[in-house]
């Protein structure tokens, strides 16, 4: 009789923010690290939605953390995803004003950033069981223009090209795309943002229904709603109003996971 292996574990988390101890604190919940903070999740995956630095007091331990548990989970046969943020690209682009990191760590940290996308150790966008995961979200606008580019406009193949877009963007530092706009809520020029800079009650408003599931960080919420009639699931909970992240079973459902407080 064939031995029957445990389903893989799928987490997500959203914006952590320098916010150290309630990360890890999650992550021990979800049964990912050890007391001592190192991987023990075997083979699951655990995916970041971005947004790993500033506003909080351990922007780069949050970094540094996520660098090692990377390596580590590799070697059990799991995986961390890392997503890149509009506070990843800002350093990445070299706009360091909006970041509270000393100056110095920061032209580290950008050279890190750039060769962690070429490595694609850092991406734009990750799709599992039909689940769109981006920092900020695809608006319909700018879901037309992928459906121009795309046969099936699948989470899969949707993933797929917004990481070609975003790797070959910075590998010829040219961020003329739609996939970085900025939105005018937010300061920009365009009506609605790229996947790093769309604003949660925009991105709603552009749909009646996303024609995939999406899941996004980005914006403050207060608790992790699974949106059914528009497919989308915000998880930016702040991790300082609440803890929770999201977990996508083996048949594909959206289960949300709270700590007690």
């Amino acid at each position: 009789m064939q031995k029957q292996t445990a389903p893989r574990r799928f987490i997500a988390v959203g914006d952590i923010h320098g916010r150290l101890e309630p990360f890890v604190n999650m992550l021990r919940h979800a049964g990912l690290v050890n007391q001592y903070s190192d991987w023990c999740g075997g083979t699951a995956r655990l995916l970041q939605i971005g947004d790993t630095v500033d506003r909080g007091p351990h922007s780069l331990q949050v970094d540094d953390i996520l660098d090692r548990l990377q390596v580590q989970a590799e070697k059990t046969g799991g995986q961390v995803i890392r997503l890149v943020g509009n506070h990843e690209l800002e350093v990445i682009l070299g706009n360091f004003d909006m970041s509270q990191i000393p100056p110095q760590r920061l032209e580290m940290l950008q050279q890190k950033l750039i060769g962690q996308v070429a490595d694609g150790k850092i991406k734009a966008a990750y799709a599992y069981k039909g689940f769109l995961f981006t920092h900020a979200g695809v608006s319909r606008r700018l879901m037309q223009i992928f459906d121009g580019h795309l046969e099936d406009l699948s989470a899969a193949n949707l993933a797929i090209l917004i990481n070609f877009i975003f790797k070959e963007s910075i590998a010829h530092q040219f961020y003329k795309h739609p996939i970085f706009n900025i939105s005018r809520r937010r300061a920009g020029t365009s009506r609605f943002g790229g996947v790093f800079w769309e604003d949660l009650e925009d991105l709603i408003k552009s749909y009646h229904q996303s024609p995939v599931w999406q899941v996004v960080g980005h914006t403050p919420i207060d608790h992790i709603v699974v949106d059914r009639q528009r497919q989308i699931i915000p998880i930016d909970v702040g991790l300082h109003r609440k803890q929770q992240y999201l977990e996508i079973s083996h048949e594909a459902e959206p289960i949300i996971q709270t700590l007690a407080q």
